[in-house]
């Protein structure tokens, strides 16, 4: 969905209201139900091993979890109010800011870090592409236009000697980007897990592209709508507390929760296994925000920089 239809479907779907008010006590007196949208992908592992582990039902959360692809999709879910919180990457959230649309970012997700392998930028194993330089031109497979796939990408090429504006890019989604690559329709793909795992066999990495964006950084992150927040920051808070909680866990445990999601992301054990797995973020900060905001408004994904506090919730003090 370009930027400019998801400005139209959101400002249409609610009218936006900043939060204010005291926070309701962190131990619920009755159970609370809370939407959300994420899919069932590592990235966003803790939100299913919360659920698995029980942690939500010791918090008071009754979550409902409904799939969703996330991006523009699930920012269009959360805006007409059919969820209450989604998960997805910052430039979907700066994109809409910079429409005049308020998302705010409540606790993150996946980040990456000097460790993580999850986003491969992929070239078929006959190809002789080695180098950004080699890559100029060329047409690289995403899951999404305008997305941080595209930023990664561009990031990539340009740190490793190539032009980043001379590429091209086509979406793709991320099952049919092995046979797309296979098949040469596409000179390179942006993958992620379990999907790059998957694709080994008709592929070779040139590395993780994201690392080029920044050392470390915040790759995902759960958000949700100043009007809910303003309504609910007692149940917000409570959630938050739980992600934190499972993250540190799973970040810790990685045979445990890799069997927790292949019961939920009916994965392949043997995949599940080999893959490269997420990391999880446990406290959210600009700092963890702004080199994507920079380096989106760089590669024109994004018409200007802005303040990465601009996206974050400060929950109201009791």
């Amino acid at each position: 969905m370009k930027s400019g239809r998801l400005a139209a479907v959101v400002s249409a779907a609610f009218s936006l209201s900043m939060f204010a008010g005291s926070a309701s006590p962190l131990r619920a007196q009755s159970t609370v139900t809370l939407r959300v949208g994420a899919a069932p992908l590592d990235s966003n592992g803790p939100l299913y091993y919360a659920q698995d582990l029980g942690y939500f039902k010791d918090a008071g959360l009754t979550v409902n979890i409904q799939p969703l692809p996330g991006g523009p999709q699930a920012a269009s879910a959360l805006a007409s109010g059919a969820i209450d919180v989604t998960v997805g990457p910052i430039t979907t959230v700066a994109l809409a800011h910079l429409h005049g649309i308020d998302f705010k970012f409540i606790a993150p997700a996946a980040i990456i870090t000097g460790h993580t392998f999850t986003d491969p930028l992929l070239v078929a194993t006959d190809s002789t592409i080695k180098t950004g330089a080699d890559l100029n031109g060329k047409l690289i497979g995403i899951s999404g236009l305008k997305s941080m796939q595209q930023v990664s990408a561009m990031a990539w090429v340009e740190t490793h000697g190539g032009d980043a504006n001379s590429l091209k890019f086509i979406e793709v989604p991320f099952p049919q980007m092995g046979q797309a690559l296979a098949q040469h329709r596409v000179d390179a793909i942006m993958s992620t897990e379990p999907f790059a795992t998957s694709f080994k066999n008709v592929s070779r990495s040139l590395g993780n592209a994201p690392d080029a964006v920044a050392p470390t950084f915040m790759e995902l992150g759960y958000f949700a709508t100043p009007a809910w927040l303003q309504a609910n920051p007692g149940v917000a808070a409570r959630f938050v507390e739980v992600l934190r909680k499972t993250a540190i866990w799973a970040n810790a445990h990685k045979a445990e929760s890799g069997a927790i999601l292949v019961r939920y992301a009916k994965l392949d054990p043997d995949v599940a296994s080999s893959m490269a797995r997420a990391t999880y973020g446990t406290t959210l900060s600009p700092a963890m925000i702004q080199p994507v905001i920079d380096s989106s408004a760089k590669y024109g994904v994004l018409d200007k920089t802005f303040p990465a506090s601009d996206l974050i919730w400060q929950p109201p003090h009791a």
